[in-house]
């Protein structure tokens, strides 16, 4: 059960994007400063804009084990969380994949369901839904190699059918990651095969995930420390990717796009200017606008989360702007960057950080009504005792949903607020 709400005033982020040539006349000041790399940055703060109404925070594992990497998705007024699980094995410690849902807009959660039931160490499940489709995606060792396994439930998110190995069973796959549209489904992956490079590998279905087509070769430069994200809107499919130290490649981010389903995909570009100021992205889309934005990694920290975004479908990308300061004060060391777009020109960003000089992460919440040309201030989502990690949001007309791992009750538990835009 709920136990209360909060309100949120959000004070305007000091960011702004425009796109490549185009001189913007602002209402509200900003300091927007050039960097030495040609990007630009934005820090002043602006008034209070929007009232977004959270309420109090739900624990839907509450178990002793030790819970994490939950994910959020929703489609036909239900709610679904996934996410990985300790349990007993002939290990020391194995994990299972466990799912949620809910059918009364996440005021209330069902009881969990087992997804995977493998022998193996089953990590980083991901999630997409279209209509009472609900597909998950997930890594697993069993069979000594990592794999990309896919299991799919036809009836929101009751029961699941049979799982099936995307992957190539002779190369160690992960860093998965899942979208769909329609009855288009994509996974993207992480792939080392033996002897080899890592690549950037694509599974496409057009039936809504009854088949698959054979997976695909986006790039063969990437390292393992590479993370592949994609975002898919009506035909078109978009993958952004990190590199660094390598070579042939410059580090940064990286981006490559398709207008026809997957079936060809266009020349790869490099998105940031600046070597160093790249981190794990993620990408989203809606109409023709693309997002991609991001923070530090484990190999590269960052005191800055970096934004940029397309208005026509990738064929140009707007400057990269920053957010490095909040009315919380500078941001520390932003990692776990997530970004979501609707179709009512909304988006909204979340992300983890530390509060100031101390070792605990809280999450963060913002977002913007304007296609991402301005962002709304900044809540503290989280706001508790523990350390707070690894944010997944989604949002559904006037609804958000988040989901979060949580270490306040002394081991980590998936953590669920919703917030209802006023």
């Amino acid at each position: 059960m709920w136990n209360g709400k909060h309100k949120v005033s959000l004070l305007t982020l000091g960011v702004i994007v425009s796109s490549i040539g185009l001189i913007q006349t602002l209402t509200h000041p900003l300091d927007l400063r050039a960097s030495n790399d040609g990007e630009s940055e934005a820090e002043d703060l602006m008034n209070q804009s929007r009232l977004i109404e959270f309420d109090d925070t739900m624990n839907l594992t509450n178990n002793n084990e030790d819970s994490v990497y939950g994910q959020v998705s929703s489609s036909n007024n239900n709610t679904y969380v996934v996410w990985q699980e300790s349990v007993p094995g002939n290990i020391d410690r194995n994990y299972e994949i466990f799912f949620k849902k809910s059918s009364d807009d996440g005021n209330s959660f069902g009881e969990r369901i087992q997804v995977s039931d493998n022998i193996g160490f089953s990590e980083h499940p991901q999630m997409a839904s279209e209509n009472s489709n609900v597909y998950v995606v997930w890594a697993d060792d069993t069979n000594i190699n990592k794999q990309i396994y896919f299991k799919k439930s036809n009836n929101g998110g009751n029961s699941f059918g049979e799982q099936t190995l995307l992957s190539d069973s002779n190369s160690n796959a992960f860093n998965q990651e899942i979208s769909s549209f329609g009855d288009n489904v994509y996974v993207v992956w992480l792939e080392k095969i033996p002897y080899g490079p890592y690549r950037i590998m694509l599974a496409s279905s057009n039936d809504g995930a009854d088949t698959f087509h054979k997976p695909i070769i986006l790039s063969e430069n990437a390292v393992a420390q590479t993370f592949p994200k994609i975002s898919s809107f009506d035909g078109h499919v978009y993958v952004a990717w990190n590199i660094e130290d390598q070579p042939n490649t410059r580090s940064g981010v990286y981006f490559i796009s398709s207008t026809d389903n997957s079936m060809t995909f266009g020349n790869i570009s490099k998105l940031n200017i600046a070597e160093k100021d790249f981190g794990e992205p993620q990408i989203a889309s809606s109409g023709n606008q693309i997002y991609v934005i991001w923070g530090g990694s484990d190999t590269n920290k960052l005191s800055s989360i970096s934004f940029i975004k397309s208005d026509d479908n990738g064929r140009t990308f707007s400057d990269l702007r920053k957010i490095n300061e909040t009315e919380h004060g500078r941001l520390n060391e932003p990692s776990n960057v997530e970004i979501i777009a609707d179709q009512n020109d909304s988006v909204f960003i979340a992300w983890q950080d530390r509060i100031d000089t101390s070792d605990k992460d809280e999450i963060f919440f913002a977002s913007s009504t304007d296609h991402g040309e301005t962002f709304n201030g900044v809540t503290n989502l989280s706001n508790n005792a523990g350390i707070s990690e690894c944010p997944s949001i989604i949002a559904v007309e006037d609804t958000v949903f988040a989901t979060w791992e949580d270490f306040t009750p002394g081991n980590h538990e998936v953590f669920f607020s919703r917030g209802t835009i006023l």
